[in-house]
C-alpha cells in the first residue's frame, strides 16, 4: 500500500499528542484490518475536539479526513465530498430553533445526487455551552446516532473549557462512542521556530538578534487570552514581508533587529494585534 502522507504530516506537528495518539490507533486499526482480512471492520469512535484559542481546526480537519480516506479501510466515503463542516447555532428563543432541519439539509446537500452521505462531520458546538441538557440539543444528537454508522463525527468546542468538556462528554456519550481529545498549541519557543520559517517562505533570514526579537514577540502575543494562534503568525510573518519589500529590502535576505523594530514585543504593531484581537473576539458577543 502506498505511503500515507496525511499520516506522516500529523505525526509531524508539534505537540498534539492526543490528537496523534487516536491517528496512530487508527493506522494500527487500518493495517490489521488488512492484515487479518477482516470482513467487517469496527467503527470508529466519534471525537470531541476541545481546542485552544488560535488553533486552525479546518487544517486539522482536512488532515484528519485526508488521513482516513488514504488509509482506504476506515470508513466507506459516499456522497459529494468527503467531510463537510456545521455550526450549530444556539436560538434566542426556542421557538426559533431550526438546527435540526438546516443540519438534515446540510447532510442531504453532501449526499449530492446519491441517497445517502458517508464521510467526517465536524461540528461546533460552542454556542450551546452551559444548554447540553437542552430538549432540542438533545434531539439533534438522537437524529445524529440514527445515522452514526454512515458519518464520523467531531464534536469541536473552541476556546477550551473545561467545565463545559466535562458535561459535553458525559452527554455524548449517552448515543456515540465518544472519544476526547485536547488540541493545544505548542509552545512558544515552538511557535517561534514555527514564524521564523514562514519568514524564510518570503525570502527572509533572520540575524541571531532579529530572532531574538521575533522569538520575544510571538511569546508576547501567546501570552493574550485572545490569541489568535497560526493564523496571527501567518499575518505577522506577511506583515513583515510587506513592510521589507515595500521599503528596502536586505539585499541578502539577512534581516536584522534594526529592520523589524516596530514588530518587536513592545512595539506598535503587537500593541495594536492585541488590541484588536480583544474587539474582535468580545464583539462575536454582542448582540
Amino acid at each position: 500500500m502506498a505511503e500515507n502522507r496525511y499520516y506522516n504530516e500529523i505525526m509531524g506537528l508539534s505537540g498534539m499528542d492526543d490528537f496523534k495518539d487516536v491517528v496512530e490507533q487508527w493506522h494500527t486499526l487500518s493495517e490489521n484490518i488488512r492484515k487479518y482480512n477482516v470482513k467487517r471492520p469496527p467503527v470508529l469512535p466519534s471525537l470531541l475536539w476541545a481546542s485552544d484559542s488560535g488553533m486552525d481546526l479546518a487544517r486539522l480537519m482536512n488532515m484528519l479526513t485526508g488521513f482516513v480516506y488514504e488509509e482506504k479501510n476506515l470508513i466507506d466515503f459516499y456522497g459529494s465530498v468527503q467531510t463537510l463542516d456545521y455550526y450549530m447555532e444556539y436560538p434566542s428563543e426556542a421557538s426559533q430553533f431550526h438546527e435540526l432541519e438546516k443540519i438534515m439539509e446540510k447532510i442531504r446537500s453532501a449526499a449530492g445526487f446519491r441517497s445517502e452521505y458517508h464521510g467526517l462531520m465536524s461540528i461546533d458546538v460552542s454556542e450551546w455551552i452551559g444548554h447540553f441538557n437542552e430538549e432540542n440539543f438533545i434531539n439533534v444528537l438522537k437524529y445524529l446516532q440514527s445515522i452514526n454508522s454512515d458519518i464520523l463525527y467531531v464534536f469541536q468546542v473552541p476556546n477550551y473549557n473545561p467545565q463545559a468538556i466535562e458535561q459535553l462528554t458525559q452527554i455524548l456519550a449517552l448515543f456515540f462512542h465518544i472519544q476526547p481529545i485536547t488540541l493545544k498549541l505548542p509552545d512558544a519557543d515552538a511557535l517561534g521556530f514555527y514564524t521564523k520559517n514562514e519568514l524564510l517562505k518570503y525570502g527572509l533570514a533572520l540575524d541571531p538578534e532579529a530572532e531574538q526579537l521575533i522569538y520575544a514577540s510571538v511569546a508576547r502575543l501567546k501570552e493574550d487570552q485572545y490569541f489568535a494562534g497560526y493564523t496571527l503568525l501567518d499575518r505577522m510573518a506577511s506583515d513583515i514581508a510587506y513592510s521589507l519589500y515595500s521599503t528596502t529590502p536586505p539585499s541578502n535576505g539577512m534581516v536584522t533587529r534594526s529592520m523589524i523594530s516596530a514588530f518587536g514585543p513592545d512595539g506598535m504593531y503587537v500593541t495594536e494585534m492585541i488590541q484588536n484581537n480583544a474587539r474582535v473576539f468580545t464583539s462575536q458577543f454582542s448582540y
